[in-house]
């Protein structure tokens, strides 16, 4: 197919256009998460609020809960009494993490604002109530806070989690809560003193046009029950041109101790007012903003888009002390959809962190790329290293626990076991390097790096006749799990030519040119084993080599990022044969995107943003930049539609939102670096510099009849997790790119690669 018959093709098909589908929004600080839920019934409130972005933090502690039922602000004016829930307009600050809802009400204009302040350093959020008569008189009003957190035990068994609280208030005016029997706290501390708490019934009051009573507890004597709620009220003046603003700071503590949050709040607010706070907020993020540098020749869309995505990477980035710091989960704790699509990926996955690590290069945050690279080189690793021949490895072959040790689910067909996670990290790590990053930090890690990484990818070559020179057979990208379930992927051999050529840069730079000519040794073998096997009779790329042997199933756009990241040539004979195949075999209903492979589960069904980005990527470096353009359009104008978020999924048919959103690694990481690899993508282009599988022989292995059996499905009918279709636990994806180093000679075969096999690779001198 031709570039403009592809044109063509998707100009017809393209009847969805971009539009609103998604009605969640996140703050977030890396030490807290506070959600705005505009899907609730009554208008959009504040719902969810925990005390960690991650899931969990290690194998034996429990999930960090959400511990707020809602909060939200109340007035009694004559334009309106009741409590403030109803709102048609609410969203981002622009370049910021400030949601603003407005709460306008008659003859006032009242918007709320709800952030995680970046420099607070205790779990919290910031609510702010602004109001300005617009009716050309002074205004006498009441407002009033309402604050439903559930922090005690769930006894009755109903999910709420509501039992066993107490509340009380301090120098009469400042309200803690507790759950009595779990050490879990809150202290809504008000930014301008009220004139009244209540603790009991204050939703009716307000409600009813009352004020509240006053009958909070005391420190030593505190009021007890079952899902208690306190509130605050202020009287107010307000001026026939002025804004008056007031706010509340919620803040977590636990253990029973409320004097460092205590301490760390009232040090942080300072004596500002809610106008001053809100202010300096702004600054702090237009001020880390300005620390970056935006690619060159964006249009105003795209880097409206492109700089709320460098505010979610920044939200999400844990920052909270110990071995937590620096993580990036591959999505804050939210969703979009409903049943399977309702999972949250708040949890750090390797493949996910790179591409959110090279985003955070690309764009100039080394700093932030550093701590996110520190936090997955622990070295927590190797629990599975009887399905990693048996090797010490220094890397999580799955995805980490909040304190960044390995984590695997696992079903009937055993664990997943992932190796193209070490390719794609010595490549964020190698660029990181080469995007100025300091050598000194990978030589103060040598051992992980090199002996327990590099060298660790560098055996894992198939010794086997069949798929010989290829890594040998792993649970890959998809996540498919053991037992049968593992086959040669290609995501994950070229993630380990590209890691590998990496690694063979960094060994160099340390003064190791053995291991710099190991590395690419093993590299160049790798890359013609995939021309060799992993390439059907038309040429095209295949998801693996076990699903062509069989004749049938072997489309998956995982492969696209052999084209990425250099593996082999874009704009080559494979990647236009690879090209024209997915065009008409992965294309979905819309017309805009791809689903990820032909393997015929729900989950694969989706339009993946990973995989959009990434075939737009190598559309450019393959010389086609309109059709890459065309996709990015889409991705671009769907996040202005949506508060300028970017989800894992989009609905087939419809292109509605679906997952978790925002997606860190898959969403805002891999948007990031797909605009600032333009220029590479148009030099790739020019310079065909990525080798194309010339003079490589193919052994497709494929049977006469490539259709599948008439009584045979689709292929796997597991989750991205591997579970079966019922399953109620989908799981992650990754898949992205940047590129650079490719060799433009053809490659040793991959004789040479298991020659280097029986080379002492982890007996060889250690590096100075």
């Amino acid at each position: 197919m031709t570039l403009l018959s592809l044109l063509l093709v998707l100009a017809a098909q393209a009847d969805v256009d971009p539009h609103r589908s998604y009605d969640k929004l996140v703050s977030a600080n890396g030490r807290a998460v506070v959600v705005l839920n505009g899907d609730n019934s009554n208008g959009p409130i504040i719902d969810v609020f925990s005390d960690h972005l991650y899931q969990q933090y290690d194998a034996g502690s429990e999930e960090t809960r959400d511990l707020l039922y809602d909060s939200y602000f109340g007035i009694r004016a004559d334009a309106h009494t009741g409590w403030l829930t109803a709102s048609s307009e609410y969203g981002y600050q622009p370049g910021t993490g400030i949601l603003a809802i407005d709460r306008s009400q008659g003859d006032l204009d009242i918007t709320e604002y709800v952030f995680a302040p970046l420099t607070l350093e205790v779990p919290g959020f910031v609510h702010i109530l602004e109001i300005t008569p617009t009716g050309g008189v002074a205004v006498s009003l009441d407002a009033f806070s309402l604050h439903n957190f559930h922090l005690g035990q769930d006894s009755d068994g109903d999910g709420a989690y509501d039992d066993g609280e107490a509340l009380w208030t301090e120098d009469g005016a400042l309200l803690s809560e507790w759950g009595s029997s779990t050490g879990l706290g809150m202290r809504y501390v008000p930014i301008d003193t009220p004139t009244n708490t209540g603790c009991t019934g204050v939703w009716t009051a307000v409600g009813g046009g009352g004020d509240l009573s006053g009958d909070c507890g005391t420190q030593d004597d505190r009021k007890e029950g079952d899902d208690l709620v306190g509130a605050y009220q202020w009287a107010l003046s307000v001026g026939a041109r002025e804004t008056r603003s007031l706010g509340v700071v919620q803040a977590f503590f636990s253990d029973w101790d409320s004097a460092d949050v205590a301490h760390r709040v009232d040090s942080w607010t300072a004596g500002r007012d809610a106008t001053t706070i809100l202010a300096d907020e702004r600054a702090a993020w237009a001020a880390w903003l300005a620390q970056g540098t935006a690619p060159a020749g964006l249009s105003d869309d795209e880097l409206s888009v492109y700089s709320q995505q460098l505010v979610t990477l920044k939200m999400g980035q844990v920052v909270e002390e110990g071995s937590a710091y620096g993580q990036l989960p591959a999505s804050l704790p939210l969703a979009a959809g409903d049943g399977g699509f309702s999972h949250t990926w708040n949890i750090a996955w390797v493949r996910d962190g790179a591409y959110a690590i090279r985003g955070l290069t690309e764009a100039g945050y080394l700093d932030e790329a550093q701590a996110a690279l520190a936090f997955l080189l622990q070295d927590k690793a190797a629990q599975y290293s009887d399905y990693v021949q048996g090797l010490d490895y220094s890397v999580s072959a799955c995805r980490c626990y909040g304190d960044g040790s390995e984590w695997s689910d696992a079903d009937h067909n055993g664990p997943n076991v992932e190796f193209d996670n070490f390719g794609l990290l010595l490549w964020a790590l190698g660029q990181w390097v080469d995007g100025g990053g300091d050598i000194a930090f990978v030589q103060d890690r040598q051992e992980i790096v090199f002996d327990k990484l590099a060298d660790v990818l560098a055996q894992l070559v198939e010794q086997e006749s069949n798929g010989r020179g290829l890594i040998v057979a792993d649970s890959s990208i998809w996540e498919r799990h053991w037992n049968g379930q593992q086959k040669h992927f290609t995501y994950t051999s070229a993630w380990a030519v590209r890691g590998l050529r990496e690694a063979a840069d960094l060994a160099e730079a340390i003064g190791d040119t053995d291991g710099a000519a190991r590395y690419r040794d093993v590299a160049d073998g790798v890359a013609e084993a995939m021309c060799t096997w992993l390439r059907d009779d038309d040429g095209a790329l295949v998801g693996n080599l076990e699903e062509l042997q069989q004749g049938w199933g072997y489309d998956d756009l995982a492969a696209v990022d052999a084209f990425t990241n250099g593996s082999i040539d874009a704009a080559g004979t494979v990647a236009a044969a690879s090209f024209t195949r997915w065009d008409e075999h992965l294309a979905v209903p819309s017309g805009h995107g791809y689903r990820r492979n032909d393997d015929g589960d729900a989950y694969d069904e989706q339009e993946w943003i990973m995989v959009d980005l990434r075939v737009a990527e190598a559309r450019r470096r393959g010389c086609q930049p309109d059709a890459g353009q065309a996709i990015e359009d889409w991705i671009t104008q769907q996040a202005l539609e949506n508060n300028r978020i970017i989800p894992e999924l989009l609905d087939p048919e419809t292109g509605d939102y679906n997952g978790p959103a925002p997606m860190m690694g898959f969403g805002a990481g891999m948007y990031v670096l797909a605009l600032h690899n333009r220029d590479d993508a148009a030099a790739d282009c020019a310079d065909g510099v990525a080798y194309d599988c010339e003079g490589a022989p193919v052994d497709t292995g494929l049977p006469d009849d490539s259709d599948p059996p008439d009584d045979t499905g689709p292929g796997d009918t597991h989750d991205s997790e591997g579970e079966p279709e019922d399953s109620d636990q989908p799981s992650d994806t990754g898949d992205d790119k940047d590129d650079d180093t490719c060799g433009c000679t053809a490659a040793p075969g991959p004789g040479a690669a298991l020659l280097l096999l029986a080379m002492p690779l982890l007996a060889r001198r250690r590096r100075p």
